[in-house]
């Protein structure tokens, strides 16, 4: 049965309100978020209390999610209140005033249970199995170690954005001598943090708007074609690059940076420093960007509450199905479809010589190739691949996810080609491209009843003699499924540079 829960984290910078709709375990989706900067912890300095004017803020966003969450009839409110509620001598009284205006229960989160929480939310979103996670907030690092698949050590830390702002740089240009201040401060807060050093594997996944913000204007610069910073990499020589720049710079020339969001453009010099002194002290070349945290770490807990820990058994296979689920699709066709292109990938290695990673690519545009239905039948291969791209696939590359795209977008007609998303691909990709998109097509067509009158296809290939034979092996009377599928042989065709033949053939039952 589907429920309705708002997660709402108030932050050091910025508070978030996010609603999900969901069936437990089943599938989700994210239904709304408002965003508001309320700078909880601006001007707090050393006097450890919380402002009145932050406070004001504080709690009109408070009142304005209320009031949200009862026009919404949201079945569940959770609310949570990080390092600036933390560490401020007020911070129990300003609750109070939360809890009574509201009649929520605030919760507030211990440094380790915010890196736990946060690191959920990174393991969902984009896999890891052995490295660590940072979460830099406005007020707070989190460093959370992560072996076998699982958050382990975790450290908190006072090198938020905000606080390194309001303590050393300022808001504006930087003087040297602040550099210098916050470097000695940010080396001595991770000089004890011995256990946070780069293993062989291992990965580093960050989180937090800040660091998305170091991504699209990475992303901005090299004219990135997709609107996804979930599993980008960025590299540490262009972070360090931001760092060393934008402190240079008045606030008033960073707001003209492509890609920075304008209420970031005054603490965004501190956050790329500390960034670049965690990827130093780690030994890392780059990090992997992920684009949830603590809220989605909040909301696993409740989703996958029946598992024994609150992290998929297989990210890469839900991620698809979650997304196909929101948009009602065929399943049965969707996976009969899937497991035919799967059966030329499989018997057609000798010919395509493709690497064993793209068979779960050809798998999840399988799933996902038809979700475009529901905006509209004609052109929906066009939808699917809108959809695909906008929506993103946790677990997947941005590589990854822009071929899933194009493979969905060229499943039924079109001579496939990459266009813009030719940027992420390398030669071998270029190449695959047409031959997946061609045994996906292939597949569709052979099941264009929707009735899997065609249980199976069996290949016969000569290589020697440039021929290859498919035949669809019938259950039943699949005149019009051949006739479809012969007409549209010309894409796998060019692309295996052979002579194919399409023919019928009796099927006889899985052991014949």
């Amino acid at each position: 049965m589907s429920q309705r829960i708002a997660i709402i984290d108030l932050g050091s910078n910025t508070t978030r309100l996010v609603v999900y709709d969901y069936e437990p375990g089943y599938r989700f989706h994210l239904m709304d978020e408002v965003r508001e900067v309320v700078r909880l912890r601006e001007g707090m300095g050393n006097s450890l209390a919380l402002r009145a004017a932050a406070i004001e803020r504080a709690q009109q966003a408070m009142r304005m999610f209320a009031s949200f969450c009862r026009s919404q009839g949201i079945d569940e409110v959770i609310m949570t209140a990080t390092s600036a509620v933390r560490d401020a001598r007020n911070g129990d009284s300003f609750l109070a005033r939360v809890r009574a205006e509201t009649g929520w229960e605030p919760r507030l989160l211990s440094g380790e249970e915010e890196g736990y929480y946060g690191a959920l939310g990174a393991l969902n979103g984009v896999g890891l199995g052995e490295g660590f996670v940072i979460d830099l907030g406005g007020g707070s690092a989190q460093i959370i170690e992560v072996r076998a698949g699982l958050p382990a050590r975790v450290v908190s830390l006072p090198l938020g954005a905000l606080r390194l702002s309001d303590l050393f740089l300022g808001y504006d240009r930087a003087k040297p001598a602040a550099v210098e201040s916050l470097s000695q401060f940010l080396a001595q807060q991770l000089e004890g943090v011995d256990w946070f050093r780069a293993r062989p594997g291992d990965r580093l996944v960050a989180l937090g708007g800040t660091v998305r913000n170091l991504a699209r204007i990475d992303q901005a610069t090299f004219g990135f074609p997709l609107e996804l910073v979930n599993g980008y990499e960025l590299a540490g020589t262009n972070l360090h690059e931001m760092a060393g720049r934008f402190w240079r710079i008045s606030q008033k020339e960073r707001l003209k940076i492509t890609g920075l969001d304008s209420d970031r453009a005054d603490i965004i010099q501190s956050g790329a420093l500390a960034f670049a002194a965690l990827l130093e002290h780690g030994g890392f070349e780059s990090l992997t960007i992920c684009q949830q945290g603590l809220r989605e770490g909040l909301f696993y807990q409740h989703f996958l509450a029946g598992q024994p820990q609150p992290i998929f058994d297989d990210l890469r296979q839900f991620s698809p199905l979650n997304l196909a689920r929101k948009f009602d699709f065929d399943n049965v066709h969707s996976r009969h479809v899937t497991a035919l292109s799967l059966q030329l990938f499989d018997q057609l290695q000798a010919a395509h010589r493709l690497d064993a990673s793209y068979r779960p690519l050809l798998w999840a545009a399988g799933m996902l190739h038809d979700i475009g239905v529901r905006v509209d039948y004609y052109s929906h291969h066009t939808h699917s691949a809108y959809i695909i791209r906008n929506s993103g696939l946790p677990g997947y590359t941005p590589r990854e996810v822009g071929m899933i795209a194009l493979l969905a977008q060229y499943h039924r007609k079109g001579n496939p080609k990459a266009g813009e998303l030719g940027l992420l691909f390398d030669e071998e990709d270029q190449r695959a491209l047409p031959m997946l998109a061609g045994m996906l097509r292939l597949a569709e067509f052979l099941e264009r009843g929707r009735s899997q009158v065609v249980r199976a296809v069996r290949c016969h290939l000569d290589l020697a003699n440039g021929w290859l034979q498919i035949e669809a092996l019938e259950a039943g009377d699949a005149r019009m499924e051949l006739w479809e599928a012969s007409r549209n042989l010309d894409v796998l065709q060019r692309a295996l540079n052979l002579h194919v033949e399409l023919v019928g053939g009796v099927w006889l039952g899985a052991g014949g």
